[in-house]
């Protein structure tokens, strides 16, 4: 089964991204110097790590979707609980009912499914199941959940009152992290423009003509400020997307 907290791109993936962000990097490396060696030096060795950062960006995505969809699975097992179901009954009642959302793609689908064939057909234990899930996910709200479970399975019948609880909980976080990605939604965009608008002013100026920018072009001081320029373009870059990740 899927390990959520890896990278699960396929190779040609990797391979495109690289390609694609060595070849941004080039371009935009070639605008301060204006030679194709450099340009493609540095290109090739910068897109090592966007690529190594688009594809955690990747995990987190998935990490949040699927921390999503497991709030809906929640829901409709508590749903199914308290109208008097056992888990192994709710559990098929949840995957009908979120079968309706998600198509059989979704991670949520292929995890309910594959917990109950390994409940019915493995003689596996669900908490055994759950907490499987959980460590592959490496969710916070996943596995306090499973621990939870495995505590209360077989000793409690508050199964539904802990299904609703933890629904509560990651809604809650859910919530939380909407309204702060509101909040920086503006500041974000102005910061991707701030950093931008160099790249522009360098385009309009080196298509004027008239040798506006030949000394940058030219000399060792002018190779030194646009390395200096674009150093300070990566880090405000890599300041911004880390500043832009919420975790609650």
């Amino acid at each position: 089964m899927t390990i959520y907290y890896k990278c699960n791109m396929k190779k040609q993936e990797h391979i495109l991204v690289y390609i694609i962000c060595s070849l941004i990097v080039g371009i935009i490396a070639y605008l301060f110097y204006h030679l194709w060696g450099i340009s493609i030096v540095i290109g090739l060795l910068v897109g090592i790590y966007l690529e190594k950062m688009y594809a955690e960006s990747t995990i987190r995505k998935r990490q949040m979707a699927l921390r999503m969809q497991f709030r809906d699975f929640l829901e409709v097992m508590s749903v199914a609980v308290r109208a008097g179901n056992v888990e192994a009954k709710a559990l098929d009642s949840a995957l009908e009912d979120l079968s309706v959302s998600y198509n059989e793609k979704a991670d949520i689908i292929k995890e309910v499914k594959y917990i109950i064939q390994q409940y019915k057909k493995g003689g596996v234990e669900l908490k055994e199941l759950f907490q499987d899930f959980a460590d592959r996910s490496d969710l916070e709200d996943i596995r306090n959940f499973a621990t939870i479970y495995s505590v209360i399975a077989g000793k409690s019948d508050r199964f539904g009152d802990i299904l609703v609880q933890t629904q509560e909980i990651i809604s809650d976080k859910i919530e939380i992290e909407q309204e702060i990605l509101t909040t920086i939604t503006s500041a974000k965009s102005e910061t991707y423009m701030m950093l931008i608008m160099p790249i522009i002013i360098v385009v309009m100026m080196s298509s004027m003509g008239g040798g506006l920018l030949d000394t940058l072009f030219t000399t060792m001081a002018g190779h030194l400020a646009a390395t200096v320029a674009l150093i300070l373009f990566a880090v405000s870059y890599i300041i911004a997307v880390k500043a832009s990740t919420i975790k609650v």
